[in-house]
């Protein structure tokens, strides 16, 4: 499949010219393995590369289709492409927006791994469903001092792996309490600001500061991208792995579906169905 491949999505799923290894009536989900810009997909009717497919498997819903790829993909190029999770290694992960839906997919990719998890979110009115979903920790970022619990909680070695969607004034508090030889992946720039470049863990522990993105660092690359559909596609399908999805809205609803998002008051996945 080129790049310039196309599937068109109408009545019976109708193939574009030079398209291989789909047939019509395929059950698929889409990747962001796209130009946001250039494609749009909250429509009756989409038109999107082929290269952004990747197969459902048998017995999973649409809806937790559509709210996996994102998420599960990103956690697991984050915590095992970039960071290096093997299973059995029980190093501690961190990672902020926890209740985000990749917050919860690097959840339950890191208990699949015995990884110790370490859950940051602001406010405590998250915390108990952070629990529910398996963290071995939480740390309400507005409330305590996250370098400190970290410490304690990892008993003075610090943590292995934080995956880091805020950035700004926040990877200082990350910055104190990287173990030795420790891996910081920055992926999501949510606080606006500027983050500060965190020499003394570099210097003084060792740690490698790294970034990750979906699309330039794993779904661009066709050996990773393999590897990852591979392994995450048999997690799925043999149910290690169920996204969660927090609100369900009609195609109609769609602008109350972002002023939800907007509200910052989700716990998962917000899908609009059709």
């Amino acid at each position: 499949m080129t790049l310039e491949s196309r599937i068109t999505f109408l009545g019976n799923r109708v193939l574009g010219d030079g398209v291989n290894g789909w047939t019509p009536g395929d059950r698929v989900c889409v990747t962001p393995a796209f130009r946001q810009d250039a494609y749009g997909v909250i429509g009756e009717v989409i038109n999107i590369p082929a290269t952004a497919l990747e197969p459902i498997p048998e017995d999973v819903s649409y809806t937790h289709a559509a709210a996996f790829w994102m998420a599960y993909g990103t956690a697991y190029g984050l915590l095992v492409q970039t960071g290096g999770l093997k299973a059995g290694d029980e190093k501690a992960v961190v990672f902020n927006a926890a209740s985000s839906s990749v917050g919860l997919a690097l959840l339950q990719i890191a208990k699949l791994y015995e990884a110790k998890t370490i859950a940051l979110t602001r406010k405590g009115d998250k915390a108990s469903r952070l629990f529910d979903a398996g963290a071995d920790h939480v740390i309400l970022t507005d409330e305590e001092d996250v370098s400190s619990r970290i410490i304690e909680i990892t008993e003075g070695r610090g943590f292995d792996i934080a995956c880091d969607a805020v950035g700004g004034p926040g990877t200082t508090m990350l910055e104190n309490a990287a173990g030795f030889e420790a891996t910081m992946i920055q992926y999501g720039l949510l606080s606006g600001e500027v983050a500060p470049v965190p020499t003394n863990a570099i210097l003084g522990k060792a740690a490698r500061l790294t970034g990750f993105h979906l699309l330039w660092h794993m779904l661009n690359l066709p050996d990773r991208r393999s590897i990852a559909s591979a392994e995450l596609r048999a997690s799925w399908k043999d149910g290690y792995f169920t996204p969660t999805v927090d609100r369900v809205f009609t195609f109609e609803e769609t602008p109350a579906a972002y002023r939800y998002m907007d509200s910052n008051q989700q716990f998962g996945k917000i899908v609009i169905e059709f």
